[in-house]
């Protein structure tokens, strides 16, 4: 109680809670007038400021000795660093991202559209289900052509090419991965506008109908739509998380990508996109030279003043990354594509960008150097709590002042810009479980740029057995080892006396908040079994079940491969096994088997297996759930 009133009696300990409470009170108001939110933004940008000018002019430890003074410094970059990236973030929302929506009809006549898609090594079973979805394009067919640009020379691929009546395209040589790919199918054709899908992504039937409108603006150099997934990502399958936190990637695909849109700094991620073909021409086809040629194509046709449009409206889904190890790969070589990129196109110097755009792909650059950021916070606390090296020399109470604004700003920043797709809670999580990896990446590609080869991302990955991922999660085994001796250590010496609370108060809380995301990084490790050959979306449709005798029932949950049916009471022992007609009125007749059946409180829940289907309704069995589909987080 005493504690509590000598707060109270401090004044500055009352202008904190009170600059707390205006943000509070800004917060609750920046959904209600678009006032409220740039003020909101430029509050919390100066709360961070403010922050960090105090961290930068009272808490350096340039009295302890050359590493205190080293490692500080250190940290105070680490922290510099991180300010840029989130005033950047809150930059982006200050003007409101208002796409007014252009449909196919206002084409007085229809254009061409070549669609290209990619695939090295995917299975066909995955190239099957592309190429069928993009047939059922709501699309003038003579104005359509669809285009599997295989870099793997497969037979396989070729017949199933033959098979459904789409265009086999391949070369001699593998020269510039994907890019290359591209730009082979790009000499090969002659589509006045190009759609991109990579081997996994699958176009609802309107995509173009809500994409081609926009090229009526000759301004207009492509139209960018969102990279969603059917299935769950590592750290929502792993963790157990399946329905309470959204894709890893959704924070980007649909609230960063809006944000820039607003300034024309659309990125393109390589997929479920289509570029107008003269503009491409323009810029030479798909940039090569680096791994990620993406993002330079949509900054060099930015750069020659074209537009871009991003549409934050899921029309387009795929499949995420199954295992952790598989995620840290594709996001290593994505780190030292981007670091490539800009080596090769520096945003800062190529001509045809504006002030705001080029600040924008800094930020992107600046961004794949988090993992050297947050290894500096994750070992901080720990070298003080196991070798005694003050990196901060700041006491509670003024810690309490200056820090708890800025971190108040920052969480209450990430509620209101970013629709609930991340928090700052999980961003820690993320950050940390990808840090060693991509610190490595950053440093070896900004250090040594050796050229590394494209390598697919695994999809589609199937396993009955629970593993875990013991060199992936090695570096955090250590870290989780070092802060449990920094624990002892540091109990070993408060016995001893002579430590000062101060800076023990400090570190252990910062150890204790680093520890939790170190073990959630370990526990992603994890990998749980994934046996399902196809994602389920949940539905509610009617459906008649025969065997024996006619019921009507609702299909609750339906895939390429099944349904799960509730029925009223079925009559009948020994459902399972059993052979049934569905009768669908989107899709017609199907075949199937009964692999499972439930009876409870009258009434019967079944799982059918779908047998052999015709290509024309397994056409309208995927049109079914392509067009229902909203990604994974999106369907719950």
């Amino acid at each position: 109680m005493r504690i509590w009133e000598s707060l109270l009696a401090d004044r500055s300990f009352l202008w904190m809670l009170g600059a707390v409470a205006l943000l509070l009170a800004l917060y609750t108001a920046v959904k209600r007038r678009a006032l409220f939110r740039r003020v909101f933004i430029y509050l919390t940008i100066a709360y961070n400021l403010v922050y960090l000018i105090w961290r930068a002019g009272y808490t350096l430890p340039l009295r302890y000795g050359v590493a205190s003074a080293v490692l500080g410094l250190l940290l105070l970059l680490a922290e510099l660093a991180g300010f840029w990236q989130s005033g950047i973030y809150r930059l982006l929302f200050l003007r409101p991202y208002r796409l007014t929506p252009r449909r196919l009809e206002e084409w007085k006549s229809p254009p061409t559209v070549d669609v290209f898609i990619a695939t090295f090594n995917e299975s066909t079973a995955i190239l099957r289900k592309t190429a069928v979805a993009c047939q059922n394009l709501a699309y003038p067919a003579d104005k359509l052509r669809i285009y599997l640009c295989d870099d793997g020379k497969r037979a396989d691929v070729r017949a199933l090419c033959e098979e459904l009546g789409v265009t086999y395209l391949s070369r001699s040589d593998n020269r510039h991965a994907k890019a290359g790919n591209i730009n082979e199918a790009l000499a090969k054709t002659d589509g006045a506008f190009v759609m991109l899908l990579d081997a996994d992504m699958v176009p609802k039937s309107t995509f173009l109908e809500k994409t081609l409108g926009y090229f009526l603006d000759d301004r207009v150099g492509f139209v960018q739509t969102p990279q969603m997934f059917v299935n769950p990502d590592p750290f929502q399958y792993n963790l157990r998380f399946n329905q309470s936190i959204p894709n890893e990637q959704d924070f980007f695909m649909l609230d960063i990508q809006a944000g820039r849109a607003a300034y024309n700094a659309v990125l393109h991620v390589g997929t479920n996109a289509v570029f107008r073909r003269s503009a491409l021409d323009e810029i030479g086809g798909i940039p090569t030279g680096t791994i990620t040629e993406d993002m330079a194509t949509g900054m060099l046709l930015q750069a020659k003043g074209y537009q871009s449009v991003f549409i934050r409206e899921v029309l387009c889904t795929g499949l995420s990354v199954e295992s952790f190890h598989d995620l840290i790969r594709q996001r290593e070589r994505w780190c030292r594509g981007n670091i490539q990129v800009t080596r090769k196109w520096n945003p800062l110097t190529i001509r045809g960008l504006n002030f705001t755009q080029r600040m924008i792909y800094l930020d992107g650059l600046i961004y794949w150097f988090f993992g050297v950021q947050k290894v500096i916070f994750l070992l901080c606390p720990l070298i003080y709590l196991l070798f005694g090296t003050v990196i901060l020399n700041a006491s509670v109470h003024d810690l309490l002042l200056f820090w708890l604004p800025s971190y108040v700003a920052s969480f209450l920043s990430y509620r209101a810009l970013s629709n609930k797709s991340r928090s700052i809670t999980w961003s820690h999580i993320y950050e940390v479980a990808m840090a060693p990896y991509l610190a490595t990446a950053a440093l070896m590609e900004a250090l040594f740029s050796r050229p590394i080869p494209f390598r697919v991302t695994p999809k589609g990955l199937n396993t009955d057995k629970t593993t875990f991922a013991f060199r992936t999660a090695l570096p955090f085994l250590v870290l989780l080892g070092m802060t449990v001796a920094g624990w002892l250590l540091t109990g070993a010496r408060v016995l001893a006396g002579g430590v000062p609370m101060e800076n023990l108060l400090i570190n252990l809380a910062w150890s204790a908040y680093n520890g939790v995301a170190i073990l959630m990084s370990i526990l992603v490790c994890v990998e749980r079994p994934r046996k399902r050959t196809a994602e389920r979306l949940s539905t509610d449709e009617p459906v008649v079940l025969s065997f024996d005798h006619n019921a009507s029932c609702r299909v609750t949950d339906i895939s390429e491969t099944g349904v799960k049916i509730e029925c009223g009471a079925v009559e009948g022992d020994d459902l399972a096994g059993r052979d049934v007609h569905l009768m669908c009125s989107n899709i017609g007749l199907v075949k199937g088997k009964i692999v499972w059946a439930n009876r409870k409180r009258g009434r019967t829940t079944l799982g059918v297996a779908f047998q052999f289907q015709s290509s024309e309704t397994y056409q309208k069995l995927l049109k079914l759930i392509a067009d229902r589909n909203e990604g994974y987080h999106g369907n719950r």
